[in-house]
């Protein structure tokens, strides 16, 4: 018994399969980068949408960040892949299609979106108001404060938790083989179907996620506690 249970584990297979394992990773790793670019982008128009004095604006913007704050991200994919391609075909008239790897970035760039633009909301208010009246004090415009005072007090501030959203944003990315993104999980399943030995494959993919995870997370809490030590968080 215990004999095929180390064959079953033998990592000899994972390892064999390297080079197409490495490929699908590859692709996780472009799906994070682009999903964060894209969370960021929305995360900061957002953010500061919420703490406009209009309140259709910030009401509008309160209902996106909740919204997407609350929907699972497996919904998300599965809507975005499947359902956003046919309403947008029925509205202009025209047959549209969408790749897994696009309805994967913008499912969850959206996704993430909504619990950046909270983090950005909060790093903005963070920032002492008598800094900003100190600055019209001294006759500078308020893009002025915004751009050189305000902003740069308010990403160092949001940075920390920004990074932890981060992490957990590459740890959702192994769902996007949900709708055939050729990830390292895809490529484990199939794999797994041609060898008929899915134990070495699985636990080789997950043991490989949770390095990168640990190793991630514990870069950013180093990075955390140089920054608060130093002040600026």
């Amino acid at each position: 018994m215990l004999e095929q249970l180390r064959q079953a584990l033998d990592p000899a297979l994972f390892w064999e399969y390297r080079t197409a394992l490495l490929t699908g990773l590859v692709e996780n790793l472009a799906i994070f980068i682009f999903s964060a670019v894209l969370a960021t982008a929305l995360a900061f128009a957002v953010g500061l949408a919420r703490l406009s004095r209009s309140r259709l604006i910030s009401g509008a913007a309160t209902v996106y960040a909740e919204f997407f704050r609350n929907a699972p991200e497996y919904v998300l994919l599965v809507w975005v892949y499947y359902v956003l391609p046919i309403l947008a075909s029925r509205l202009l008239a025209t047959k549209l299609g969408i790749t897994p790897e696009l309805a994967s970035v913008l499912a969850l760039g959206a996704a993430y979106s909504g619990f950046l633009s909270e983090t950005v909301r909060a790093g903005f208010l963070s920032v002492p108001r008598g800094h900003s009246e100190a600055a019209l004090a001294l006759g500078m415009s308020r893009l002025t404060i915004a751009l050189r005072i305000v902003a740069p007090q308010a990403i160092r501030r949001t940075l920390p938790e920004a990074l932890n959203q981060f992490v957990s944003l590459f740890k959702a990315t192994s769902m996007v083989s949900l709708i055939t993104v050729e990830d390292i999980m895809y490529k484990v399943s199939m794999i797994s179907i041609e060898e008929m030995r899915p134990l070495p494959l699985y636990t080789g993919a997950a043991l490989l996620y949770c390095s990168i995870t640990i190793i991630a997370t514990q870069s950013v809490q180093r990075l955390t506690d140089r920054w608060r030590r130093r002040g600026w968080a």
